[in-house]
């Protein structure tokens, strides 16, 4: 089987350690190379491991606006539940493939994907298609919520009931996650009745949790428990669970992350957007707790590498508390090494603002942003090529999730700003960036 090399490229393993050398990649994996792989040149280029979002909403169903910028967590919540109600399928698949597309040409390889509401039958797998028709590997934590917005809340059993269906046909199993959505979204019987069906169908489990203070009084006085004891009190705790957020946690929390094997995704630019506070990664890794790093409707995988350096110095009062190397292994998914998935992404380094360039791993997550990434492979499969999706146009996703957000906010009753591309859509980039172009 003819593969493809990269060649002349400077290789970024997952220690943060470079190499001038070839890459090759055959049938999705890394591979040793052979005199008839096809060539590409990538010399003054950096090739790493794909970064991988632990946590993302990549549906942003309100338009982005100063409009919103005062208000607190619960009014966004109370907004996007609005948002919602009025949200159809077809809404989530250009959404959810813009989302991706975003995600891609920032050198995102796979993310995890947390999806709610899901109230209207055939969403989940509208957003299953929108992640294929841009190429991200994409796992779904598909939502449970009893409470909110009385048009978007389900029963959980439900939901239960479409992810097993759904399971292995729409999204492999391995990518599914049973993922009631929080505290303020999801009684304790919804929490328990995703325990009961993850320990049937073999389908890990996911959650907010632990964001604000105020979120943990109200858990103490409901069920005399902080938020994490809780969870673990109905077995929620485990190898393949991921928490997200983590921010307001007790030593005794902190411990039972760490012996239950739970994973944290960590989010270091929506936790200062919205003043949730400074999660204690540092310690929680010193206690053996996987960490990953979630971009959570932010920017980019690149500036969540740096803000977690810089929130990490902030919250510890010590300067690299979270180092360089220790920001980029929460960021990367993988290693390029033989054998493994071919997940890999070429970065440019030619942009003036990131030289001179004497330590290509400490200007990666200090320097660069999601636009220097030039090629992206996901399972071996080009998605990105010479910064221009490969499999659909730019301006086709552009104008349909502006459709769709103009959609939304007409239904909802929200006035967009005049001027913008959701107030009024349009093909936004008529450039010659079609789908295959070079």
């Amino acid at each position: 089987m003819t593969g493809l090399r990269l060649a002349g490229g400077s290789i970024l393993s997952a220690a943060g350690d470079a190499a001038t050398g070839d890459l090759a990649i055959r049938a999705g994996r890394i591979a040793e190379s052979r005199p008839d792989d096809e060539i590409v040149d990538v010399t003054g280029h950096l090739v790493l491991p794909g970064l991988a979002n632990r946590h993302d909403h990549l549906r942003s169903l309100l338009p982005a606006s100063r409009a919103a910028e005062t208000l607190p967590l619960p009014a966004v919540v109370e907004r996007a539940g609005a948002a919602g109600a009025a949200a159809t399928p077809e809404h989530y698949r250009a959404l959810t493939a813009l989302g991706a597309a975003r995600m891609v040409l920032g050198g995102v390889t796979s993310v995890i994907d947390h999806i709610y509401p899901v109230h209207v039958p055939g969403m989940i797998e509208a957003a299953a298609a929108g992640h294929d028709d841009v190429g991200l590997r994409a796992s779904l934590a598909v939502g449970l919520m009893d409470h909110g917005h009385p048009d978007v809340v389900q029963d959980p059993e439900t939901t239960i009931a479409t992810v097993a269906r759904i399971a292995d046909d729409t999204v492999p199993a391995e990518r599914l996650y049973l993922a009631p959505v929080s505290l303020r979204q999801s009684s304790l019987d919804v929490y328990t009745a995703a325990v009961r069906a993850a320990d049937r169908l073999g389908i890990r489990l996911y959650t907010h949790i632990a964001e604000s203070a105020a979120e943990v009084d109200a858990c103490v006085a409901e069920h005399g428990l902080r938020p994490v004891e809780l969870l673990h009190s109905i077995g929620f705790l485990r190898p393949g669970t991921t928490v997200v957020h983590a921010v307001q946690l007790s030593e005794h929390e902190r411990d039972l992350l760490a012996t239950t094997g739970t994973a944290v995704a960590y989010c270091p630019s929506n936790h200062l957007r919205f003043a949730k506070g400074f999660a204690p990664v540092r310690d929680l890794l010193d206690r053996g707790v996987r960490v990953g790093l979630g971009i959570d409707g932010m920017v980019d995988g690149f500036t969540e590498m740096r803000q977690a350096v810089y929130a990490q110095a902030q919250a510890t009062g010590i300067t690299g508390a979270l180092t360089t190397v220790e920001a980029y292994r929460m960021a990367v998914g993988g290693e390029l090494a033989v054998g493994e998935r071919a997940d890999v992404v070429v970065v440019a380094q030619d942009r003036l603002e990131v030289q001179p360039i004497a330590d290509p791993l400490w200007t990666l997550v200090h320097r660069m942003v999601g636009a220097d990434v030039t090629d992206v492979y996901v399972d071996g499969t080009p998605v990105v090529r010479q910064r221009t999706l490969t499999r659909v146009s730019h301006a086709d996703i552009a104008e349909q999730a502006a459709a769709a957000t103009a959609a939304i906010a007409s239904a909802c009753g929200i006035d967009l700003p005049p001027g913008g591309s959701a107030a009024t859509p349009v093909n936004p980039v008529r450039s010659g960036n079609r789908a295959g172009s070079r």
